[in-house]
């Protein structure tokens, strides 16, 4: 069996032991190949090393699957697959989270407070007319 260490080349810590994994960011998922099950669950962090730095991630699901591997790419049988969040990136994150409004008192019929709404007014032909004459416009 052929062991490419490109097929895992990250080193992953979990619970002070390291893995080589692989990390698909653009699907937030760390799969990692394992003989002797890793101490792991929801919510625990793995830390990924990165040159000389580190990212933490915090584990959102766990997934171990038996085999999985068939011995491709590495000498481990089993998968460990991790859902992960990067926590180290969300601080340089730009917030898509909408601003909050603190309005005191609002009063009137119709009010629109907000950004990005809209608002839908029905009113019939004989009611515009009744509100124009009643707000005496020639």
């Amino acid at each position: 069996m052929d062991f490419d260490p490109m097929d895992y080349p990250e080193k992953i810590m979990i619970s002070g032991f390291e893995f080589n994994g692989y990390r698909n960011m653009s699907k937030g998922t760390l799969l990692i190949p394992y003989t002797d099950e890793p101490d792991v669950g929801i919510g625990d962090m793995v830390t990924q090393k990165s040159g000389r730095r580190e990212i933490e991630l915090k584990i959102v699901d766990v997934q171990f699957l038996p085999g999985e591997t068939g011995g491709i790419g590495t000498k481990h049988q089993n998968l460990l697959i991790l859902k992960v969040e990067n926590l180290s990136a969300q601080p340089h994150l730009k917030s898509s989270q909408a601003p909050t409004f603190n309005i005191g008192s609002i009063s009137g019929d119709q009010v629109q407070v907000g950004s990005s709404n809209s608002q839908v007014v029905n009113i019939s032909v004989q009611g515009l007319v009744d509100a124009i004459a009643k707000s005496g416009w020639r």
